[in-house]
């Protein structure tokens, strides 16, 4: 749900009924169950904190790292391509398609291809494209964007996928599955979504088997391999890498750790913050390149790694982890950011790789409770960088209406005389604030303190006398 301001996004969300709910069952599912698998994983902090560490080394060294990923992969057989931005790397793509004579790609989750418009420019190419993952494909069914992370169908019932794939999939559900009503009796979910589980794979089996380029993004370049890293549950990666004639992988340069020593590391913390497992269920790690295709992209990650304060965004692994414990995304949901990464890194990334007069509002959504840095698994204080965008943002608006009528407040307090005399007309500022365009939106989230009977001096006068007079009654 592109365009528009964040606050029309948000009402837009907030308006559809039972999201709400949706969407908390669904991150307090995952939450708890990250909870409690660190509950038995005794080095939970002394991983993170290496994360975090090896994070900040690998860009703190990215020129020379980069340069050795690239020599060695090139050595192992990739085909490696540099993209500045995301207009490049989709014009690297469609090359490449065109090159191996490509109608029908087929895609593992990829978020940074998401965030080029990878999926647009192939269709005005005339090629199919067919998202591999389960809930990618079922957002894809709805022209839809990934509402999270890690969880693209995250925001959507069983109901409305039910719906959806007897639409498009011309899905029947078993007699001995049928139901009365719009809702799904309780007993009946699970076996209705393993059955629309099996509808989506039969789908998918046919179009694995006549794609001719599988497209992936990478969970972890590794610099001193030359290799890629890549986590999944559902082993459609797998097929999409292997079973098409052609492998393009599209990465961002900010996915590189130095070497295999520092894999393990991640291997724990990705998938136990991102779905509370222990280990992902398949780890693929290609090192034969034999004509694969790497494309780097930068798309304002050089851009971001020149900015002392937020560089340790580039560290974030992608594990959907702060959205599951925000309060703002767990109402709004990843649509309502707007953009391609949502939640609370979303909301502190897309000002930097899409711009602040694009996304400069995104930081003003969230309380600030610093829920996200604390379950962060490479440390990174989300909170603080929101903080330091509203700031920025400010400063670029100039002076705000907020200011102005707080340095008017400044002035009046230090007038005793104007003060008490404005302090008269108080209750009607409390009915023009409801009026008027400009303090409306203020006021109507926030109630104006009742105005005390006296001012502390005249309270204290009072006093005064009131003592004074009880000691000459002695």
């Amino acid at each position: 749900m592109k365009g528009k301001t964040l606050e029309h996004r948000a009402r837009r969300q907030l308006s559809q009924s039972g999201l709400a709910d949706t969407l908390y069952r669904a991150t307090q599912r995952a939450v708890d169950k990250r909870n409690a698998t660190i509950e038995d994983h005794a080095e939970w902090e002394r991983r993170r904190d290496h994360a975090r560490q090896i994070k900040l080394h690998t860009l703190c060294r990215i020129d020379e790292l980069l340069a050795q990923f690239i020599e060695r992969a090139q050595a192992n057989g990739f085909v490696v391509h540099a993209a500045l931005d995301a207009e490049e790397a989709r014009r690297i793509a469609l090359r490449i398609c065109r090159d191996h004579g490509v109608t029908r790609v087929i895609k593992g989750k990829s978020m940074v291809s998401e965030e080029i418009a990878l999926n647009p420019a192939l269709e005005a190419a005339g090629i199919e494209v067919t998202e591999s993952d389960l809930g990618e494909l079922i957002v894809q069914l709805l022209g839809q964007a990934p509402a999270h992370i890690t969880a693209p169908a995250i925001h959507l019932a069983v109901e409305e996928i039910l719906t959806l794939f007897r639409e498009r999939l011309a899905y029947e559900l078993p007699s001995e599955l049928r139901f009365e009503g719009a809702a799904i009796p309780p007993r009946q979910r699970s076996a209705i979504a393993r059955d629309l589980t099996l509808a989506a794979r039969r789908f998918l089996q046919r179009r694995f088997l006549r794609a001719q380029l599988g497209f992936s993004g990478a969970n972890f370049l590794i610099a001193d391999s030359g290799r890629l890293v890549l986590l999944e549950n559902e082993a459609n990666i797998r097929l999409s890498t292997t079973l098409p004639r052609v492998h393009v992988a599209i990465a961002g340069f900010d996915k590189l750790i130095p070497s295999h020593d520092d894999l393990a590391t991640f291997l724990h913390l990705l998938p136990t913050s991102s779905t509370g497992q222990r280990l992902t269920s398949y780890v693929s790690e290609i090192g034969d390149g034999d004509g694969r295709h790497i494309i780097l992209l930068d798309n304002g990650r050089s851009q971001l790694l020149a900015d002392a304060e937020h560089y340790d965004l580039l560290s974030c692994i992608r594990c959907g982890a702060c959205s599951n414990v925000c309060p703002i995304f767990r109402n709004i949901g990843g649509h309502g950011y707007g953009g391609v990464y949502s939640g609370p890194i979303g909301a502190a990334l897309l000002p930097h790789l899409g711009g602040i007069d694009a996304y400069g509002d995104l930081p003003f959504a969230s309380s600030l409770c610093g829920a996200c840095s604390s379950i962060c698994p490479v440390g990174i204080p989300i909170h603080e960088r929101l903080l330091e965008w509203r700031e920025r943002a400010q400063r670029a608006r100039g002076t705000s209406g907020e200011k102005l009528i707080a340095r008017a407040f400044a002035w009046l307090i230090e007038r005793p005389a104007w003060f008490a005399a404005a302090a008269t007309t108080y209750p009607l500022a409390q009915s023009f604030s409801r009026l008027l365009p400009v303090l409306r939106r203020w006021s109507s989230e926030r109630d104006l303190p009742e105005m005390p009977r006296q001012t502390f001096l005249e309270w204290i006068a009072d006093e005064g006398r009131e003592t004074q007079r009880r000691e000459e009654e002695r």
